[in-house]
């Protein structure tokens, strides 16, 4: 499942980990002094949503772009099967999103 040079390097995994762990805990951190000042107001979640929301429309764009290229260059290999996965992803949790979000209102 890993490649071999990905199993002659254990300490990867371990650095990886580290690194993981520490960006959780700078998450925790940036939360808590922002909630301290009082960062997180009502103009603050309007400009994040839409930020959101601006952002999952280019990702959509970049991964209809990003197929094709794959296609050419790499051929019918994993790399197209997981973009394939991401893209269905993708659309599956928009569409939950927005009948959720629609059924609120």
């Amino acid at each position: 499942m890993l490649s071999e040079e990905f199993l002659q390097t254990p300490w990867v995994i371990l650095i990886m980990l580290g690194n993981y762990a520490f960006l959780i805990a700078l998450f925790f951190l940036q939360r808590h002094l922002g909630k301290k000042k009082h960062r997180y107001d009502e103009r603050y979640y309007q400009v994040n949503n839409q930020a959101k929301g601006r952002t999952w429309d280019i990702m959509l764009v970049v991964m209809l772009i990003a197929w094709p290229l794959v296609v050419m260059f790499d051929g019918i290999s994993f790399s197209f099967f997981l973009l394939s996965i991401l893209y269905v992803l993708h659309c599956l949790i928009y569409g939950v999103a927005s009948a959720y979000y629609n059924g609120r209102e």
